[in-house]
């Protein structure tokens, strides 16, 4: 006989759905092992029961006495493990319940303040790489596209972007930045040639919640914006927005 739904259902709570000798979370992956065999005289109780991942139940189970070669998973070890585990997952259940234990919260990246950083118009490879020196990631918005030549121009422009994030200061000897420079320059022009311009600026943001404390990274703030976007503001323009704010 095998063992009843309640029999399986009390183990699978009491493991949480994870193997009791190698701990891995197995979702529907579980079956449960008779601790000691029901053809030497086990029962079909809880108390005989361990559930386990198939991996680590093909183990339990393929020790062959006539050809004995390794350590043979004896009851009492069964039994030690399934306990200790399932001890554990029931301290865990019982901390994460008590009321005077604030939530968890979310994972979420942030901010530092609530306004954008002024974006600059970037005309060069250079100025790119020089912004992107340092940066623990990029975080980029842009003008739909109205083709799809101009969307692989984008896509394109914006995976270069990205791959210069990662590698900028780690992998790029001098004569390789003077190289990326002069072929994003190329790419800055195709941007332009299809009526877009690129801006961008230095902001950090905070990663917050989790069992972590915060902690802030820098980002390159990039947006390419069609060169006829209301959002452009003139140098000129924008010096007088400067002087309306300290009057």
């Amino acid at each position: 006989m095998a063992f009843s739904e309640e029999i399986k259902t009390r183990a699978m709570v009491a493991c949480g759905r994870c193997c009791c000798i190698c701990h891995k979370f197995c979702g529907n992956n579980m079956e449960v092992h008779h601790i000691k065999a029901e053809a030497d005289g086990g029962s079909n109780t809880f108390e005989n029961a361990i559930p386990l991942c198939f991996d680590c139940h093909a183990e339990v189970r393929q020790y062959d006495p006539r050809h004995p070669k390794g350590i043979k998973f004896s009851e009492k070890e069964l039994i030690q493990h399934r306990d200790n585990w399932y001890n554990s997952i029931k301290n865990r259940t019982e901390q994460n319940n008590k009321s005077d234990s604030p939530p968890i919260e979310p994972i979420r990246i942030v901010r530092n303040k609530d306004e954008l950083p002024f974006l600059h118009r970037v005309m060069t490879g250079q100025e790119l790489i020089s912004l992107a020196s340092n940066m623990s990631a990029l975080e980029y918005s842009y003008d739909s596209p109205n083709s799809r030549e101009e969307a692989m121009i984008l896509a394109d422009f914006v995976q270069k972007a990205r791959d210069l994030i990662d590698y900028c200061d780690i992998f790029m000897e001098p004569s390789d930045s003077i190289m990326t420079a002069f072929e994003l320059n190329d790419d800055i022009k195709a941007l332009e040639e299809s009526g877009f311009w690129l801006f961008c600026a230095v902001d950090n943001r905070t990663v917050t919640g989790g069992v972590d404390k915060p902690d802030s990274f820098p980002t390159l703030i990039m947006k390419i914006v069609r060169s006829d976007s209301k959002e452009i503001i003139k140098v000129s323009d924008l010096t007088k927005l400067q002087k309306q704010k300290e009057e």
